[in-house]
């Protein structure tokens, strides 16, 4: 699959926390023709952060040719090597684009305190992401601490609204950080308040940032009122 693509594929993330809208938002960006968005993968590109990572770090290792060195092997490590085929596994075998697929990309809501321990931490995994993905396009997608607190998904927390307010801190500054970094504006910040009852916005959002257009599909995607079993709430959409 990955090798037969006539054209290259442009990359997409969602980066929120619960209660956001994210599903709604997801839904909008899947009626766009060759968008395809998939859902949560609980984190699990992080592990490759790591491994990438390793190998780099045992690669910068010298003299490392003799059999009897105790990083044998290291001087023939190729981290570049390494990054390219975890992304032919990644869009392969977990995000797994149609034949018409242009936009591949995939949401994720933990990104709330306790899945990430510093910012910094955080910021580190979010750059990974268009090491692995080159061109990433970060739809950072924030709600007011307040009214994400009410949803039935935080009941046994804590501090909820000190966590929820961390969260839209840390990602507002990602945004900032992440286009400040890589030099353009990778990073594209929306509030759930501003697009929850407006489609337009959402319409004028995904114009900004040259996506495919499908105007009554976002319309039909942001009005739709999406189950959550014992999680839903009637003023929140989605997750």
């Amino acid at each position: 699959m990955f090798g037969k693509r006539a054209s290259a594929l442009r990359y997409l993330t969602v980066v929120t926390y619960g209660r956001t809208g994210s599903t709604a938002l997801q839904a909008a960006l899947n009626a766009l023709p060759g968008v395809l968005v998939r859902g949560e993968n609980y984190s699990a590109l992080r592990g490759l952060e790591t491994y990438v990572q390793a190998i780099t770090e045992t690669a910068d290792r010298h003299h490392a040719k003799r059999p009897q060195h105790p990083w044998f092997g290291s001087a023939q490590l190729e981290p570049q090597h390494i990054l390219e085929d975890q992304r032919r596994h990644v869009v392969e075998y977990v995000l797994r684009p149609g034949n018409d697929t242009k936009v591949l990309g995939f949401k994720e809501v933990r990104y709330e305190p306790g899945h990430f321990e510093t910012y910094e931490v955080m910021l580190s995994y979010l750059l990974f992401l268009n090491k692995l993905f080159p061109g990433i396009t970060y739809i950072i997608n924030v709600r007011e601490p307040q009214d994400a607190a009410r949803s039935g998904w935080w009941p046994n927390h804590e501090d909820p609204i000190a966590a929820l307010t961390q969260s839209r801190d840390w990602l507002l500054q990602a945004a900032v950080d992440l286009n400040s970094i890589l030099g353009s504006t990778q990073a594209q910040v929306l509030h759930y308040e501003d697009w929850q009852s407006n489609p337009e916005f959402l319409i004028e959002t995904f114009k900004k940032i040259q996506l495919p257009s499908n105007d009554a599909g976002i319309r039909q995607a942001v009005a739709a009122q999406l189950d959550h079993g014992t999680h839903a709430e009637s003023d929140d959409k989605t997750n």
